[in-house]
């Protein structure tokens, strides 16, 4: 059988050792991005928390200090906003450059060898379809 060539088994270990690093990498970026959206995410509600509270001062009282002190808060959280857009942005480019980057590396790895790459790939696709008339012929 082909999967018992030394080289074949080889080359496909390779190949699952590089999805499975490329697929790390995925989870990582999503992981950094969601952490380094924890903390903005929370000032951006304690925000909108003080926000209410100046609003229903100004509605009570209308005083010019209150005014200003909305005005603040209104630029504090849109400068809150804007940093937690850019900071999504370099998350969502971070994890986009790692996705091309093991994309590259595959794309080296078939031009290197496009033989093996095929034959791989006929293996991948053969396995898959044995382990799905095995799954249909047990239903």
């Amino acid at each position: 059988m082909l999967t018992q060539n030394p080289k074949v088994r080889k080359e496909i270990n390779h190949l699952h050792d590089s999805a499975d690093s490329a697929v790390r990498q995925i989870k990582h970026a999503a992981r950094d991005t969601r952490d380094a959206m924890g903390p903005a995410s929370d000032e951006v509600k304690a925000l909108i928390s003080q926000l209410q509270n100046t609003i229903d001062v100004l509605t009570h009282e209308g005083s010019a200090e209150s005014l200003a002190a909305g005005r603040r808060l209104r630029m504090r959280a849109h400068e809150v906003a804007e940093r937690m857009r850019e900071r999504s942005l370099d998350g969502m480019h971070w994890a986009r450059d790692q996705a091309s980057v093991a994309v590259d590396h595959g794309r080296q790895r078939v031009a290197e060898s496009p033989m093996k790459a095929i034959g791989i790939a006929a293996l991948v696709g053969a396995c898959i379809g044995l382990m799905l008339a095995g799954r249909r012929s047990d239903e």
